[in-house]
Formats: C-alpha cells, structure tokens, sequence
C-alpha cells in the first residue's frame, strides 16, 4: 500500500490548471473588449455626420437667438415702444383671423369620448403669441376628462392639454345634461392643413357625348 503524504508547509497546487483556467478567461474577456471596442468605435464614426450637423444647427439656432434678443432690445427702447405695441396689435388681428372655428369644431368632434358635452370653447393667446384653447366640458365621471386629455394629446392639432379646473355637480340639479363633472382643459392650439380630396373617380368624355348627340 502507497500512501502520497505532503510533508511542505504550503499545499501543493497546480499552478499549471490555474493558469490554463485564468488564461482562457483572460483570452475571453480580451476578445469580448476587443469586440466592444470596435463596436464603439464604429457607433463613433457612424455618428460624426449626426454630431457635426448638430453642432451646426445648435450654432444656426444661437445665431437666431442672439439676433431675436438684438430685434428685442430695438423694440423696446423707448423711441420704438409704439412700434412694438402696433405690431404686437396687428399679429394678434391676424392670428385671430387665421382662426377657424369650423375646424376646431371638426377636429373636437373626432376627438370627444361619449358621454362628453361642450360648455364652452375660448381662444386665447399667450404672451408669446401663441394660440390657446379654453375647452369647458361636462361629463358623468372624473375619468372622462382624463380620456378627453388622452384624445388630445394623440391630436397633431393640440399640444400640453391640462385639467386646469373642475367641479363634480354630480347629484345637482334637475335636468341631466347639466349634472356631473365640470372641467376646463387648456390646450396649444395648433391649426393644420386638410390636405385636398382627389376624386379618383374617372372623368366622363365630353368630346365623345358631344360626338355621340351630334
């Protein structure tokens, strides 16, 4: 009988296992870097045109800024103070005029949840000039106002619509179109363009009726 006893005051190991093991993962882990850094590097240069036309338009976008606030401080010396208030005047008459309730009224329509009246429909414009509508409904729960704001929001035509006001008069009241939720949602109001129908229907020959009656 054969007995292998180590007599060292370390144990023995197999430095050439733990080598091959750690080398191998090692040689892993470096082809795994390898890989990763040439995917960044090709995600760089795929990306430069993207970066250069950005930096581009950051500057173009500077440059308006830095004219606007230049236009602005013109306008607001004292000598061009009635100048600025008439041209303020004159492009609140144009977007006013530029409003159609005909529209609004088609898009709401395709927007209303069921169970959703209109109280009333307010446009007003911001300081900056930009269109607002002042939409009060009345519907039989809380949760169809939120769907109302769901709907405008899926709209290209308004933009940020809030709950600014409510008021349950659920219970109130005799007649039942004006009993329930009472809100007012505002919302950016931007107009857009129907594009015109074609009618691909095919056009009769004149020239052959004509012919043909002769």
């Amino acid at each position: 009988m054969r007995l292998n006893i180590n007599l060292a005051s370390r144990p023995y190991e197999a430095a050439r296992r733990f080598a091959i093991q750690w080398g191998s993962i090692i040689a892993v882990l470096s082809l795994v870097t390898v890989g990763l850094v040439g995917i960044a590097v090709s995600s760089y240069m795929r990306s430069r045109p993207v970066i250069t036309q950005r930096h581009e338009l950051e500057s173009k976008i500077a440059e308006l800024d830095r004219e606007k606030r230049t236009a602005e401080d013109k306008l607001n010396l004292p000598a061009n103070r009635d100048t600025r208030d008439k041209s303020h005047f004159l492009n609140t008459l144009i977007a006013r005029k530029a409003f159609s309730w005909t529209q609004v009224f088609a898009e709401l329509e395709k927007l209303m949840p069921a169970r959703v009246h209109v109280v009333s429909i307010r446009p007003d414009f911001t300081p900056n000039n930009q269109l607002q509508i002042h939409l009060e409904a009345i519907g039989d729960t809380r949760e169809k106002a939120n769907d109302l704001v769901r709907q405008l929001e899926k709209s290209p035509a308004f933009r940020t619509p809030q709950v600014r006001e409510e008021k349950d008069d659920t219970g109130q009241g005799s007649n039942s179109q004006n009993v329930g939720v009472q809100f007012v949602i505002v919302a950016d109001y931007v107009p857009t363009l129907d594009k015109p129908q074609t009618d691909n229907k095919p056009q009769p020959d004149t020239k052959a009726e004509q012919k043909g009656g002769q």
